[in-house]
């Protein structure tokens, strides 16, 4: 997946590469969706400290959700999808549900990657 910036394989991980475009747009609200203090990330991003497995997981799954909504909405957008409530994920924002340690192959964390997918007219299995 490459779009506006953002590129993603579905099923590799690539911190080094994914750290630069979700920096640039999620900005600040990147440590919250990834459930890890700003300056870890920070540290993770520059490359002082390895990201660890469970943090490039989640890394991940948020790149390919924001691949997903970068082709339909701008980095403002994109910022906003996230905090919105959707009737889909029973009234929770996408926030709701990326928080804390959460599991990228998670029931609800898939509802929220179909969400995204579904505006490319695709769906995650």
């Amino acid at each position: 997946l490459a779009t506006a910036g953002v590129d993603a394989t579905e099923d590799a991980p690539v911190p080094d590469a994914e750290w630069d475009p979700l920096t640039r747009i999620l900005g600040e609200e990147l440590p919250a969706l990834l459930g890890v203090s700003s300056s870890s990330v920070a540290r993770y991003h520059s490359g002082d400290r390895r990201t660890p497995d469970s943090v490039a997981a989640r890394l991940h799954g948020l790149t390919l959700i924001v691949s997903d909504l970068s082709g339909s909405y701008n980095d403002y957008g994109i910022r906003r999808w996230f905090k919105r409530p959707r009737r889909a994920l029973e009234g929770r924002a996408p926030a709701d549900i990326l928080h804390g340690d959460w599991d990228p192959d998670g029931i609800d964390v898939r509802a929220v990657r179909n969400l995204a997918a579904e505006l490319l007219g695709a769906s995650v299995q």
